[in-house]
């Protein structure tokens, strides 16, 4: 009974492993359709001039542009460290509804000098916070609940 499972379990195994293969391999990507470089992230806001002031005011992003560029209410900001909508790894604004779990994709990081002193400050912005204030990397939320890593890197070694 044993053997004759194991054999059965070893057969399963090979067609599924033999399905797999299968597959038609990925050609090699040619250099006129590689990706560039990765743009940016984009967030579904609850409220989007709130959230929009939380990155700029309290984060120091600048407004690299927005949606609907002349007129109307904003529907959308592209925010970046430069403003320069071209070279910037933007953090894109969109106001909508969050759906469950939707906070929980993984996390932006931002690299700062220094992870503490950025903690305190969105603290003092009065966004709730339930994660410990510590030395070096903090983790921080936004007003939505998105979680941001505030990395400080390590000091460059001494020179020798």
């Amino acid at each position: 009974m044993i053997k004759t499972s194991i054999i059965c379990a070893a057969m399963v195994g090979a067609v599924l492993s033999t399905a797999a293969l299968a597959q038609p391999p990925v050609p090699a990507m040619p250099d006129d359709v590689k990706a560039i470089r990765m743009s940016g992230v984009g967030l579904k806001v609850s409220n989007l001039e709130r959230s929009m002031k939380f990155y700029t005011e309290v984060l120091g992003f600048k407004v690299a542009s927005r949606v609907p560029a002349q007129g109307g209410p904003a529907r959308e900001y592209l925010l970046g460290l430069t403003g320069n909508v071209r070279e910037d790894t933007l953090v894109v604004l969109t106001e909508g509804k969050i759906e469950p779990g939707a906070t929980t994709f993984g996390r932006v990081v931002l690299v700062v000098p220094s992870g503490r002193k950025m903690s305190e400050r969105v603290r003092a912005s009065g966004v709730p916070q339930t994660r410990p204030l510590a030395d070096g990397t903090n983790i921080v939320t936004d007003p939505d609940g998105y979680v941001i890593e505030l990395y400080q890197r390590p000091a460059a070694p001494a020179p020798k």
